[in-house]
């Protein structure tokens, strides 16, 4: 993905060149380090997600009872860089119901991709 230079030359000048960008588009792709994370409760935690997909996607997160993340116990974090997407949800203060497994979801016109971090209680 991305620009290239095709130059055609006979040995007789001159030489033509055109440039042309060239996108693949996919659908999303997410990969995970820690899909299993053990934290104390008050402990301030991140979980962190790793996305690429052309065109760019839709990321969100969910929390174990599947419901999308809003609380203001939690900051979402969206780092775009090119077509990969790093997320990152912070748990300011680990509480009882924070625990179990949460969902980073990764979706674009192509298709919808998600995976899982368990949350378990140390």
């Amino acid at each position: 993905m991305g620009p290239y230079l095709c130059i055609a030359s006979n040995g007789v000048p001159p030489a033509v060149s055109k440039r042309i960008v060239l996108n693949v588009y996919f659908q999303p792709m997410i990969w995970i380090e820690n899909q299993l994370v053990g934290a104390y409760e008050g402990q301030t935690l991140v979980l962190e997600c790793h996305s690429e997909a052309y065109p760019t996607a839709i990321t969100y997160w969910t929390r174990p009872s599947n419901e999308t993340i809003t609380n203001e116990n939690y900051k979402v974090e969206t780092i775009p860089k090119g077509y990969e997407i790093n997320m990152r949800l912070t748990i300011k203060s680990v509480q009882p119901q924070d625990f179990g497994s949460y969902r980073c979801v990764a979706k674009n016109s192509l298709g919808e991709m998600d995976g899982k971090i368990k949350l378990y209680s140390k």
